[in-house]
């Protein structure tokens, strides 16, 4: 069961870095939060036994390797809050003083691994099956004090922030986020307290609490990256319809880019940048509309009158393949140097945003490959 939910929260973690990529370009947040997921992913890898073991004929306590990496994350999760909420404006050494944190729990959790008799054992049974060092247990309260007090910070934003979200679905992965680091935290705050108490005599039950609390831990895990993940889900849904419009533009940009090459916006080199999600490919669709459009433009004067009634005679009452049919005309006309005028015909109006004008390119595109077109140019050029 745990090798599952293991395996689930990996899958996640690093399909959630991969889908957020894109963003290190954006700005310092989104930088935060991947940097946040993307060594939170790191930890839980290096935490497995398949690559925790082989590190053991590297460096002593291999052990330790994962909580150390967890210290970075909550640091990266710490610099994320700070960010979005704009503290660094009132308090400029904010970074600097968080990363002295960061690495003084980090040198700490070293010299007390270092200090521990036999090491830092990471399991319940191992840790409560003799008497705990003094060094062991400072290990874990330290370790779990700093993780435990970040994520009630997060957990306390987030629900926050949920509250005043503007989409349901943000709303909800907001909220999703903060449930799971408030799971976790109480994690670090029990592990606090049978830590202590077994330390200082008590009897505790082990074997029936550490199934429980690991679930919880790993439940809240995969609820806050489900949770992060849902913005991410929202942009690349959006993305990739982005990409799907700019496939169906394709054919009819093409001849527009042939025809009148001095209407495009930008270089090829200019548009593989953008490929790699340099730009918001928003602003490439939107330029890809326009220079369209500038072609058509150039073409409706070699339009000549009554191509569109012609048009409908010949292929029926279809708008799409009408407008194709236009186009193929002009294009066939302005290739044999017919000489140009205003004949009064129009390209078909349509709705003036973005969306209407995509959706209606792309069908006159997809009408554009068909025969019909290049049948009618022949026939009435």
């Amino acid at each position: 069961m745990n090798g599952t939910l293991t395996g689930i929260v990996l899958v996640l973690l690093w399909g959630t870095v991969l889908v957020r990529l894109p963003t290190l370009w954006r700005d310092a947040q989104r930088r935060a939060m991947w940097a946040t997921l993307c060594t939170l992913a790191i930890t839980k890898t290096v935490a497995t036994p398949g690559v925790n073991a082989p590190l053991g004929d590297l460096i002593p306590q291999p052990q330790i390797i994962p909580h150390l990496l967890g210290v970075a994350a909550a640091y990266f999760l710490l610099r994320f809050i700070c960010l979005i909420t704009d503290y660094d404006a009132d308090h400029p050494r904010a970074a600097r003083h968080q990363l002295l944190l960061a690495g003084s729990v980090v040198v700490l959790l070293v010299i007390l691994a270092a200090a521990t008799p036999g090491g830092i054992k990471t399991t319940g049974a191992e840790l409560m099956s003799t008497p705990t060092a003094h060094t062991a247990t400072a290990y874990w309260v330290v370790l779990n004090g700093y993780l435990g007090t970040i994520l009630t910070i997060a957990t306390l934003l987030f629900w926050r922030i949920g509250r005043t979200a503007t989409t349901s679905l943000l709303r909800n992965g907001l909220r999703a986020i903060a449930i799971g680091t408030c799971t976790v935290a109480l994690y670090a705050v029990l592990k606090i307290a049978l830590i202590v108490a077994f330390a200082l005599g008590a009897t505790v039950p082990i074997d029936e609490i550490e199934p429980v609390a690991n679930g919880l831990r790993t439940f809240g895990t995969i609820l806050a990256v489900i949770g992060a993940a849902v913005p991410a889900g929202e942009k690349l849904r959006s993305i990739a319809g982005a990409y799907r419009a700019l496939g169906a533009l394709r054919v009819l940009w093409r001849v527009m880019r042939r025809t009148f090459p001095d209407v495009i916006l930008f270089s090829r080199r200019r548009a593989l940048v953008e490929l790699a999600g340099v730009d918001d490919v928003q602003l490439r669709l939107y330029r890809r509309v326009i220079e369209i459009r500038d072609g058509m433009l150039t073409l409706r004067d070699y339009l000549p009158a009554g191509a569109h009634s012609e048009a409908r005679v010949f292929v029926g009452e279809s708008p799409a393949l009408i407008e194709a049919c236009g186009i193929a005309l002009a294009l066939h006309r302005h290739r044999t140097a017919a000489k140009p005028g205003d004949s009064g015909e129009r390209w078909a109006e349509v709705g003036g945003d973005l969306a209407d004008e995509v959706a209606w390119l792309s069908a006159v595109s997809a009408a554009f490959r068909r025969k019909e077109p290049a049948e009618f140019a022949r026939q009435h050029g």
